[in-house]
């Protein structure tokens, strides 16, 4: 019997009640800190997911998203006299689409592991937990209200930022600090304006960032509990489906017909789509590196710094390296050999 697992009811419950307890109390400090604890708060609740069930996971996440959700209502609150009451309404409805993003991301993660999901389908549907929440969000405000969620909070945090350094100013601030604080309020709304075509990308990025973090933090736990979760393919034998190498070459050909018409629609979601497969190849270029300099019987470390370097220096070559991989096979894979796109399936669903 493996000593970490625990052995009789008792033992259990304590368990999964830290495992709440954590999840809850992680989301409560990120609600004051929000980097990096709301990152990584979907582990713990993947975990008590997927080692005690729906039952006590839904219960924990409802718990945190009720509490969070009241904390940020008192936040709010005291901002009443600085902004418009629908302003503020919008704000907190954009702010409590987090906790439950988190929340449905460790449900998710944990409950495909409890159905036997393989690794990178429980990542995909990770991936997709992490976005859906928000972009249902905005597109339901935006068709319904005709509000959009992002220029809202994006102009209510400027205004906040505005009326502290004139705060600052009346405080008796040297002059030079305070302009140093406007200058850097007015360069993030300029780097706003210039963002704001390619957030959809970005968002697709950092979805993926999140739900691959929380993936690995959470069969950590899992395993120190002595269980044995779905897991990705050594490194050096990842490489996604074929299909997806299309968006890719969609995106750079979709910003090469934008750039020759002058239609910046169509560069706009030609620079999306590149944005958010450069760096799903970029790994994959990455691991066709990893792959060969293993065969060459380089050492880890130098292998680590080597593609670092790769990653910093050049990243397009990582990127399209991976793309033309899923042509040419470079590592001459087995056709069956799903890698990353697959992964281990563990020991299978787990009833309790």
């Amino acid at each position: 019997m493996n000593p970490e697992r625990p052995s009789h009811g008792h033992g259990r419950a304590a368990e999964g009640a830290l495992l709440a307890a954590t999840t809850v109390l992680m989301a409560l400090t990120g609600a004051f800190f929000p980097l990096p604890l709301w990152l990584v708060t979907p582990a713990p609740l993947a975990a008590l997911a997927y080692r005690y069930g729906y039952r006590l996971s839904i219960g924990a996440a409802v718990l945190m998203v009720v509490l969070v959700g009241y904390v940020e209502q008192q936040v709010f609150a005291g901002l009443a006299h600085a902004f418009p009451a629908a302003s503020l309404r919008y704000s907190l409805l954009g702010m409590m689409v987090v906790p439950v993003t988190l929340g449905l991301i460790g449900l998710v993660i944990g409950g495909a592991w409890r159905e036997g999901a393989a690794a990178g389908q429980t990542l995909l549907l990770a991936v997709l937990a992490a976005l859906l929440p928000g972009v249902a969000l905005w597109l339901g405000v935006r068709l319904v209200q005709g509000v959009d969620l992002v220029t809202v909070f994006v102009d209510n945090w400027l205004q906040l930022a505005r009326a502290m350094a004139d705060q600052a100013a009346a405080g008796g601030l040297p002059p030079e600090a305070v302009e140093s604080l406007r200058l850097m309020v007015d360069d993030t709304e300029r780097g706003f304006a210039l963002m704001r075509p390619f957030l959809p990308g970005f968002a697709v990025v950092m979805a993926c960032l999140t739900a691959s973090l929380n993936l690995a933090l959470a069969r950590v736990l899992l395993v120190r509990m002595g269980e044995q979760p779905a897991w990705l393919p050594p490194f050096a034998r990842w490489r996604f489906p074929w299909p997806m190498a299309l968006g890719f070459i969609a995106g750079h050909g979709l910003l090469l017909v934008g750039a020759a018409t002058g239609n910046d629609g169509v560069a706009i979601v030609g620079d999306n789509l590149r944005l958010m497969f450069h760096l799903l190849f970029a790994v994959q270029g990455l691991a066709i590196g990893w792959y060969w300099l293993e065969v060459w019987g380089l050492a880890p470390l130098w292998r680590v710094l080597l593609l670092a370097a790769v990653l910093v220096w050049l990243p397009a070559v990582a990127a399209w390296v991976g793309v033309l991989d899923t042509w040419f096979n470079f590592r001459r894979l087995p056709a069956h050999d799903d890698g990353a796109a697959a992964g281990d399936r563990g020991d299978g669903p787990r009833v309790r």
